[in-house]
């Protein structure tokens, strides 16, 4: 009965089952010399791999000589590409690539220039040792079935060692973020954590939080980490055209605090914190608002400025009393000036003339007291900033 080569397709998905193991013993003669045609192709092709450094040399030993001699070993069987063993020495190898600084182009380009250095070598040998054209043919399939699957380990052990880079750095970058707010700035500690993430500690900084949705995970420039009450971002000062510009293009409102000495960091991100809960949208810097960082620096003293001044309008429905107490704020702004008055609001001249005559009718003679004028705005500037909930 003539001989019936391996199927191959779906019922035989490995194809180096369908290579006969005559062929891997006429190939395995030709091992030592198909190595180094693979060695020398990549050394040659891929010039991350060209620069004489002989750790790239060793790996390159190790990782070319464990995979063609599997391959031979594989070849007539239906054993898995890679044991577990196997699987593990590619994956240590795309680990190793992360960790040395080379991006995945140059290790995708090491294995195609390996594979196709491999077919070279053992087509040229197998032909050589009389193989025929159908035995080379099945052995080109093999080869490069093969050398996918070896890439695919390397690629694997390459994302898995570049996440738990990923997760190393944001814990270095936090604790680095965490000794900064805490003052620890000259320690030792904090000067390894700043050139384990690079990021070279500067003579000022300000905070950036997000306002709404989420802070970015990169900041032109910035230490993005993590913090109990969430991530903040800490910013070489001063403030540049630069970064207003990003936070103005931001997708998320930013809350920027004021350029503080790099020790003083954790007022920067207090100034931050409070000036995103103020109703002004988009991005803001606390350097633009610092009247309102004062006036809201401390809330029970503001609450009891606006109860105390405001309560001749508490009886009032919201209607009536928002109105009268935007109207006020107006006019005390605009020194009584009713044209201005009216266009800041939107309104006739006459109906702030009629508005602040409800006013004095509520207020009587204080409004000509130029120390009660300061504190109603004062309490009106409480009230814009904090609304109370009625």
């Amino acid at each position: 009965m003539p001989a019936v080569d391996p199927p191959t397709g779906p019922a035989n998905p490995r194809p180096w089952a369908a290579v006969p193991a005559s062929v891997a013993d006429a190939l395995r003669p030709a091992l030592p010399a198909a190595i180094s045609h693979v060695i020398d192709a990549v050394v040659r092709e891929v010039p991350a791999y060209s620069v004489g450094d002989e750790r790239i040399a060793a790996t390159l030993r190790r990782g070319v000589g464990l995979a063609l001699a599997r391959l031979i070993d594989l070849m007539g069987t239906q054993a898995q590409a890679l044991d577990a063993a196997a699987a593990a020495v590619y994956e240590q190898i795309g680990a190793g690539e992360y960790r040395a600084g080379r991006g995945l182009g140059d290790l995708l380009s090491a294995y195609r220039v390996g594979a196709r250095a491999t077919w070279q070598a053992m087509s040229r040998a197998g032909v050589a040792s009389g193989v025929s054209p159908a035995e080379v043919a099945l052995l080109a399939e093999a080869v490069f079935a093969y050398i996918d699957e070896i890439s695919s380990a390397s690629l694997a052990g390459y994302a898995h060692e570049q996440v738990a880079d990923a997760g190393r750095r944001e814990q270095t970058t936090s604790e680095l973020l965490a000794r900064i707010l805490a003052g620890e700035t000259g320690s030792e500690r904090a000067q390894q954590l700043a050139d384990e993430v690079r990021w070279p500690l500067p003579a000022t900084v300000l905070a950036i939080v997000a306002r709404s949705g989420a802070l970015p995970a990169i900041v032109p420039g910035g230490l993005v980490g993590r913090t109990p009450q969430g991530p903040v971002a800490l910013v070489p000062g001063p403030v540049t055209h630069v970064l207003r510009g990003w936070l103005d293009r931001a997708a998320q409102p930013m809350a920027a605090g004021l350029d503080v000495p790099l020790q003083d960091a954790a007022r920067s991100l207090a100034h931050a914190r409070a000036l995103a809960g103020i109703p002004t949208p988009g991005s803001l810097l606390a350097a633009d608002h610092l009247a309102d960082l004062v006036i809201g620096a401390d809330p029970a003293l503001g609450g009891a400025l606006r109860a105390r001044a405001l309560r001749p309008f508490d009886g009032l429905a919201p209607t009536r009393r928002d109105p009268l107490l935007d109207t006020l704020r107006s006019w005390l702004l605009h020194a009584g000036n009713r044209t201005e008055v009216g266009a800041d609001l939107h309104v006739h001249p006459q109906t702030v003339s009629y508005r602040m005559e409800r006013v004095r009718e509520l207020l009587g003679d204080s409004l000509e007291d130029p120390q009660r004028r300061w504190e109603l705005l004062l309490a009106l500037m409480v009230e814009r900033l904090d609304p109370p909930r009625r």
